[in-house]
């Protein structure tokens, strides 16, 4: 009977075998892919965030493209500043713990466990934390001289392009326009005038304030400013300007186009400039430049209400009428050597009638031009100084009206800019950053205000609102009956361990060979499982896996790294879900095969126990081992 027992046990044990394979890998599954210390497992133990530092941001930086091509950042040298500066911000323990906390959170309410989530990520603390790193760390460090040094080529390139707006032509090198922008915009006052604008705006973003003004402060600069432009305009191209610009035009609007002197000789005004100009040396000329750029630094400043820089001409101006002196004098002896000669008698005849200012019609060949001259009352210089000298001013006048000319055309506001800066400082605020945001930018900036002060709120509303809600409809579906399916989810178990239970109650006389019998099914069970699940991964599963990764030599930089990455976590969550299917397994082995050895040792005990009698006497019981002996 007994065999007969055990005989039906056999079409019982390969519906359990099926059964209970497919149950432990629901559960397993279950006990992953629905477990959100699973996914933050895996985080952790692929080192994902500090691989985002150590070489993602790296990466990224390297493959960073500037939309704006002249301005141009040697990313390589703000590299790993950079990236350690996002680190202090975003430090990895701060982004693991935002990350585990999303996952705990919303992972429930995806698996069907819960019916709600709101997950709020505080972010006004990092605000703080971005200030205190970048005025502390990076306004101090290599990355920033490095970002100053590109800042200050492309504003000497800017300059460049737009000298053609100058009203001559002045040549400039970038170095030299670089050169003066330093002394101009020292990097150290550069990086204390940032620190000072992050101040201002860190209020401003964590909702402290609801304005914000940022004032750089360039009134100590214009002193430098104007040395700076002294040495850039102390130029060849800017001497001739001054004299070809403005002061040939001011002497020829004052003595015309031409100048007729007395007794036949006149001077052109290209001649009276040139005089002009001739006593006029670029020392001197580069000295009333600095006179009127102190000036315009005055003005600017506020320490005047106008720029006027007067030259005192005088000097210049007596040198000037000595040369044309002696060019008057050259250009009457020439005359004088041109006429023909004549007798004594009828020169003195010639010139008795001689209308004043003109010469006679001959000259005696025994008269030099010098006894010429007081012969008929010639004095060149007292012309000179009459026609001329009253005509040229003692001095010249240079005003911000003659400044806005020299600025070029479309440049005349400049001037009245730049005064208005430098007296109360370049501001920009709130209200500008609003203008140049525009309507739909600003409502972001709101947003934006709203969730550094109160932290970004995520909620099963919002998914809601995203997805719309026909889908979101099928989506929850879903996701309850996911929940329900996990809750019944140990319901799959009764199946199977009915099937044990009858397989010992067949099998076994008594209550210890029938826990016995079941127990050794699923001992072997486990066991061969175990051992396929071992050899069919390593020979099947993980070649298949190898060949399904991603191909690195297909991808370059950020994307290779990103990949590298994915093939490691997908290799560790292959691995962690093979080896959880084998330490399940394992528990079962264990736990089935002690109490196994707890009942064989229990039946030994017992059998040793037994009178001698039994064992030789009585014929009429049968001996089936430690385990079938019937219960006393």
């Amino acid at each position: 009977m007994i065999w007969f027992r055990r005989a039906l046990t056999i079409p019982l044990i390969l519906p359990f075998v099926v059964l209970f394979l497919i149950v432990l890998l629901t559960t397993h599954v279950n006990g992953t892919l629905g477990s959100p210390e699973y996914y933050t497992g895996q985080l952790r133990q692929a080192d994902v965030y500090n691989f985002l530092y150590d070489e993602v941001v790296p990466a990224a930086l390297d493959e960073v493209e500037m939309d704006d091509q002249d301005f141009e950042i040697d990313i390589p040298a703000i590299k790993d500043q950079a990236a350690t500066t996002i680190m202090k911000i975003l430090p990895p323990e701060w982004l693991q713990a935002q990350v585990e906390s999303a996952i705990n959170t919303m992972l429930p309410y995806f698996a069907g466990d819960s019916d709600e989530f709101t997950y709020t990520l505080a972010a006004g603390d990092r605000v703080e934390a971005a200030a205190t790193v970048l005025k502390a760390d990076t306004l101090r460090s290599e990355a920033f001289t490095s970002l100053y040094d590109d800042a200050i080529a492309y504003a000497a390139g800017r300059v460049v392009d737009n000298l053609n707006k100058v009203p001559y032509r002045l040549v400039l090198t970038e170095d030299r326009i670089a050169e003066a922008l330093v002394s101009v915009v020292p990097e150290e006052w550069a990086a204390s005038q940032t620190g000072e604008a992050i101040d201002s705006m860190v209020p401003y973003l964590t909702g402290d304030s609801d304005h914000f003004t940022i004032t750089i402060t360039l009134r100590d600069r214009v002193d430098g400013a104007a040395d700076a432009f002294v040495e850039l305009f102390s130029g060849q191209e800017t001497y001739d300007y001054l004299l070809d610009e403005m002061i040939a035009p001011t002497v020829a609007a004052s003595v015309g186009t031409i100048v007729n002197l007395p007794f036949g000789v006149s001077l052109t005004q290209e001649e009276v400039s040139s005089a002009v100009k001739d006593v006029l040396p670029q020392p001197w000329v580069q000295a009333r430049l600095e006179e009127a750029i102190d000036g315009f630094a005055a003005y600017v400043k506020g320490e005047a209400d106008s720029i006027e820089v007067i030259v005192d001409l005088s000097e210049r101006k007596e040198i000037a009428l000595q040369v044309l002196t002696e060019l008057a004098d050259t250009k009457l002896s020439e005359l004088f050597y041109g006429m023909p000669t004549c007798t004594m008698t009828e020169f003195l005849l010639a010139v008795r009638n001689l209308p004043q200012g003109s010469l006679p019609a001959c000259r005696p060949s025994s008269i030099t031009y010098e006894q010429f001259k007081p012969a008929i009352g010639i004095d060149i210089a007292s012309t000179i100084d009459q026609m001329i000298g009253g005509q040229i001013p003692n001095q010249w006048v240079y005003t911000d009206a003659d400044l806005r000319v020299s600025l070029g055309e479309g440049n005349e506001d400049v001037l009245d800019q730049a005064r208005d800066y430098v007296i109360g400082g370049w501001k920009y605020t709130d209200a500008d950053l609003r203008e140049d945001l525009g309507p739909d930018d600003e409502e972001t900036l709101n947003d934006v205000r709203d969730w550094i002060r109160d932290g970004y709120t995520w909620t099963d509303v919002d998914l809601r609102e995203e997805m719309g809600e026909s889908d979101f409809e099928a989506f929850d579906d879903g996701r309850r009956w996911a929940g329900t399916a996990r809750d019944w989810l140990w319901a799959l178990w009764v199946l199977p361990v009915l099937l044990l239970i009858t397989i010992g109650l067949l099998g076994g006389r008594n209550w210890r060979s029938k826990l016995a019998w079941a127990l050794a099914v699923l001992f072997l069970a486990s066991l061969a499982f175990f051992i396929a699940s071992n050899i069919t991964y390593d020979r099947v599963g993980e070649p298949e896996l190898q060949e399904a990764l991603l191909d690195l030599e297909e991808y370059e930089g950020l994307d290779a790294i990103m990949a590298q990455k994915g093939n490691e976590i997908i290799e560790n969550m292959a691995d962690g879900f093979e080896s959880g299917i084998e330490s399940k397994l394992m528990y079962f082995m264990i736990g089935s095969g002690v109490v196994l050895l707890g009942i064989f040792a229990l039946g030994f005990v017992r059998r040793s126990q037994m009178p001698r009698s039994r064992s030789s006497g009585d014929t009429g019981s049968q001996d089936y081992g430690p385990i079938d002996d019937d219960d006393d």
